[in-house]
């Protein structure tokens, strides 16, 4: 059911166009773009991920995740896994300025159904953290660039009323290696606001360009860092036609 979703609205979503972008921006992403040899303006991203995991409670589950982003802005992301062997599916999307969470299991036990403006912020910042996978949002009109030193920069995120922001770090060689927000809400903690991370662990040549590999995903709460994904992009397409 999640999965017919998803096809469908990334369907729609490739009927759209966009406007490109052509702005100057901070020299540290275009070192970024240079050393990669990513194309600066791609219409979209597929992404296929591998060996991942999403902790759920105190457990993982080990998932499969297709994803796809556009620089509308939109992101939407299908998971598919076991829990405890229960097959457990869920939808992770942001679009037209809405986010929202959806997870069942056996295809119609609701665990989560999470939406609303937390979700709207949370998504928003989610797709700002993938800024270095599509090049083109780095060029997008509704963010504004900041660069603080010779390693990171400080982006700000608008749409559709909604905003967000976050720090960007690149290593001394010019790779992308983490993103820092105070603007992400956790569905786990009520709905509460806690600093998140996002580091990039390895890079991979995918034949034509260097790409982030290995990826985690952390909370900083209170009490200490609480890790909850982890995975590897096995795949990275720009410019599909069609799923």
């Amino acid at each position: 059911m999640l999965g017919k979703r998803f096809r469908m609205e990334v369907e729609e979503e490739l009927r759209k166009g966009y406007a490109q972008g052509d702005r100057e921006v901070p020299g540290i992403l275009m070192r970024y773009l240079d050393l990669c040899g990513l194309p600066p303006h791609p219409r979209n991203l597929l992404m296929r991920w591998a060996d991942s995991r999403i902790r759920r409670g105190s457990g993982w589950m080990d998932v499969d995740m297709l994803q796809f982003n556009t620089p509308t802005p939109f992101r939407s992301v299908y998971i598919n896994g076991r829990l405890f062997g229960i097959p457990v599916e869920g939808l992770d999307i942001y679009s037209g300025g809405h986010g929202e969470m959806i997870i069942r299991a056996l295809k119609f036990l609701k665990l989560a159904d999470e939406g609303g403006a937390p979700m709207d912020q949370s998504g928003l910042v989610t797709i700002l953290s993938e800024a270095p996978l599509l090049p083109s949002l780095l060029f997008a009109e509704y963010i504004e660039w900041s660069e603080l030193d010779e390693n990171r920069v400080e982006a700000r995120i608008r749409d559709h009323g909604t905003a967000a922001g976050g720090i960007f770090t690149f290593d001394d060689r010019g790779r992308f290696i983490k993103f820092y927000t105070e603007d992400r809400y956790c569905a786990e903690f009520n709905m509460e606001q806690h600093p998140w991370s996002v580091e990039v662990l390895s890079y991979q040549d995918t034949g034509g360009f260097l790409y982030p590999s290995e990826c985690t995903a952390t909370w900083h709460l209170p009490d200490g860092d609480l890790k909850y994904f982890h995975g590897r992009i096995g795949e990275a397409e720009f410019n599909i036609n069609t799923l």
